[in-house]
């Protein structure tokens, strides 16, 4: 099985390794960029749904303060729930992202590393593609830091005829049966705080040919508590407006995430329990329930992808010839 994996892999990529190259390394992990926009074109929110494009914009105000906020708009709704199964029917929100926040540097250190520089790279047969590099020498800086900022997010929830949870309004109950889903948009408003640990590397290394190249990795890891309050939208059900009047809220939340940024190119994971609203109902969850639907510590798994167009770190300070 080793065997067919190494092969599996050689088929796609070949990998050519330099001997000794003379070349010296310009470190610039503290040269970061004051202000950098990204944009991003498909981001899983929970999981699947919704899905959002946006921008992000974040920077150094000084060595060791930063700052960034990022907004984001759903643009497909749940694609898994047909819209002629909805008995509510008031508007769905497509959900929306928003927060800003600064990070504070508190320890700082400078370690050596390698960066892997490609010389040259070119396709050589079928899904093939061959690669010319060297490892250099360069700084990699390391640094924890407390974060803290604001957050926004709005969503729809839905509840089908499965669900333990209804809508209790004016002593009314309000049920989905066989097919058909109930749904509301809840808003989500507050802070975030925690800490975040983040790598850098940042070097332009110069070989005896005269050729610069820029090389640029960053990577983030975080965990942050979340406090916020929820509002739930009224309800539109037999052509008249309910409010809903059974919310419950749930104000406390975590997340835990990871962020890679390879010359401009911005990946993120994210995972945890967004605070939000249940519904008390007189019925009790089941343990199944309690573990996969109202789980009391996760409710959410996210997937970013951003692309810098202006001022990215990668070219920030970092001259090519």
């Amino acid at each position: 099985m080793k065997k067919l994996t190494i092969l599996f892999f050689l088929s796609f990529t070949n990998l050519i390794t330099l001997g000794q190259i003379n070349y010296t390394t310009e470190n610039k992990t503290h040269e970061l960029s004051p202000f950098k926009v990204s944009l991003s074109f498909l981001n899983f929110e929970q999981l699947f749904t919704p899905i959002t494009a946006g921008i992000m914009v974040e920077g150094k105000i000084k060595d060791k303060l930063f700052y960034n906020a990022q907004l984001r708009q759903g643009y497909i709704r749940n694609f898994l729930i047909s819209k002629n199964h909805l008995i509510t029917k008031q508007n769905e929100s497509k959900g929306t992202v928003f927060e800003a926040g600064v990070d504070f540097v508190f320890w700082d250190k400078i370690k050596p590393s390698k960066v892997k520089v490609v010389i040259s790279s070119s396709y050589s047969g079928y899904n093939s593609i061959t690669e010319t590099f060297f490892r250099a020498d360069c700084d990699v800086r390391k640094y924890w830091a407390v974060s803290g900022g604001i957050i926004e997010y709005t969503r729809t929830k839905y509840l089908n005829s499965d669900s333990v949870e209804y809508i209790i309004s004016s002593k009314t109950n309000i049920k989905p049966t066989g097919e058909n889903f109930t749904h509301f948009t809840q808003s989500t408003f507050g802070m975030y705080g925690g800490l975040m640990h983040r790598k850098i590397k940042k070097a332009i290394v110069k070989t005896d040919d005269g050729y610069n190249y820029r090389r640029f990795y960053s990577t983030k890891f975080y965990i942050q508590m979340l406090v916020s309050i929820t509002k739930a939208s009224d309800i539109i059900y037999k052509d008249e407006t309910y409010k809903i009047d059974n919310l419950k809220q749930i104000p406390l939340g975590y997340r835990i995430g990871w962020q890679w940024d390879e010359m401009g190119v911005v990946t993120g994971f994210e995972f945890g329990k967004m605070p939000c609203i249940n519904l008390n109902t007189p019925a009790k969850s089941s343990q199944i329930d309690k573990l996969f639907i109202h789980n009391p510590f996760f409710n959410y798994v996210r997937f970013t992808f951003h692309f810098t167009i202006y001022n990215g770190d990668k070219n920030y300070h970092m001259k090519q010839k």
